[in-house]
């Protein structure tokens, strides 16, 4: 018998993302998030210099289109930067004006829980909502949410 689903592979789940000035902040609310439970996998850091996401996300986080394969990610990344519409219909002036994004997977967690989570860490824009499958997080070989 099965243990596991495929229906978040397929369906998606609730996210919870904040965007934050500084890059510390940015640190604080993925090391909040990590040290309550939520995984690796789970964890998006974006910013508009993807050098500097890589650095807030370190051996913590993890970074859109990272571990994806495939013709379909190569077209995905291109047209919108491998970003879903619904960050950057949130977030697109946050990462214009060099604010750090930081999304997480409502996994094991209340999605609230993760919402709040961020704004102790000073995130501001603070939201949550139903994300289809994207390339945000790990892909599901690697155990990302969805």
């Amino acid at each position: 018998m099965a243990t596991t689903s495929y229906l978040q592979e397929l369906a998606g789940g609730m996210v919870a993302a904040a965007a934050f000035e500084d890059d510390d902040a940015a640190v604080a609310a993925v090391t909040l998030l990590r040290e309550s439970g939520v995984h690796e996998q789970d964890i998006s850091v974006i910013a508009r210099d993807r050098r500097r996401a890589e650095l807030v996300a370190g051996d913590r986080a993890w970074l859109p289109g990272k571990g994806w394969t495939g013709l379909m990610v190569r077209l995905q990344k291109l047209m919108n930067g491998g970003l879903p519409k619904d960050v950057t219909r949130r977030y697109a002036k946050a990462l214009r004006s060099g604010q750090v994004v930081v999304v997480a997977a409502a996994g094991d967690q209340p999605p609230d829980t993760i919402a709040a989570l961020m704004g102790q860490a000073r995130g501001t824009l603070v939201d949550m909502w139903w994300q289809q499958p994207t390339l945000l997080f790990a892909p599901p070989e690697l155990a990302g949410p969805f």
